[in-house]
């Protein structure tokens, strides 16, 4: 089928999109709607928090919070993979694809889920198979296909948000590092959140911008906040230890996006 009738049109479901459009609902007696940046679980390593990894998505249906998906959901170890992955996995890709989207199911029926991105590990299996694994999940799961990076645009309430988020790549190894590489694009990034994964590190930074406003003819100030989104991966025998990179602490970052003014509160 030609996909040229898609071209411009940004909500196809399983298809890369350039605006995420979303409305975020306020649960009565609120005054914000919640969003999870959840990723970077390697499910079917070993060292994987399984429990920590589900916890949070039963956090998520409970409390009606939203979730973002922020890739390497699976470690797919392949026979080309860098390490030892392919051979110290518990699961093979198939099962852990599969077991993923049972997890996230629950979310995904109820519109709680604003899209996944696709992490290095999925693209391990686009490299060797260009079957793009993370868009066949998201089919499954009818939420939007994010890439491995994508503007939303998140209203809450009267208020809106602009998001840009990706998996990311960085080789830093400690925290101010991290949060550095993710810093850096605020050069050519200006939104109210920029949000990376795939560093393994939970991190919260705000970053103030000063800029002249010509139609009121004012220096204003606008507030960035830039977040690392975390991991479940444990330390203790995974290849992080093996490269002398110091432990983090294990989990999701969590924003709450005000409905009544423009603010953002988190919590690491």
């Amino acid at each position: 089928m030609s996909l040229k009738k898609y071209k411009g049109q940004d909500r196809i479901r399983g298809r890369p999109i350039r605006l995420n459009k979303q409305r975020l609902k306020v649960r009565k007696g609120r005054n914000h709607a919640e969003l999870i940046f959840w990723g970077d679980v390697h499910y079917g390593y070993p060292t994987c928090d399984v429990k920590k990894a589900r916890a949070m998505l039963d956090w998520a249906l409970k409390h009606k919070a939203y979730v973002l998906g922020m890739g390497d959901y699976l470690e797919a170890g392949l026979k080309d993979s860098i390490g030892d992955s392919m051979y110290r996995q518990k699961l093979n890709p198939e099962k852990q694809m599969e077991d993923i989207i049972e997890w996230l199911r629950p979310l995904a029926e109820r519109n709680l889920i604003i899209g996944l991105h696709e992490g290095n590990h999925e693209k391990r299996i686009t490299k060797s198979t260009s079957i793009n694994i993370t868009k066949i999940m998201a089919k499954m799961l009818g939420v939007p296909y994010l890439g491995y990076a994508c503007w939303s645009l998140l209203s809450v309430g009267k208020v809106r948000y602009s998001l840009y988020s990706e998996h990311g790549t960085s080789g830093s190894r400690f925290k101010h590092t991290k949060l550095k590489a993710a810093i850096d694009q605020c050069a050519w990034i200006s939104s109210d959140i920029l949000a990376m994964g795939h560093v393994h590190s939970k991190s919260v930074e705000l970053v103030e911008k000063h800029y002249f406003d010509a139609k009121l003819t004012q220096v204003r100030t606008k507030k960035q906040y830039v977040v690392l989104t975390g991991s479940y991966l444990q330390w203790d025998d995974s290849y992080a230890q093996e490269k002398n990179y110091p432990p983090t602490g294990l989990g999701s970052p969590k924003a709450k996006l005000i409905a009544t003014e423009k603010d953002v509160h988190f919590r690491v």
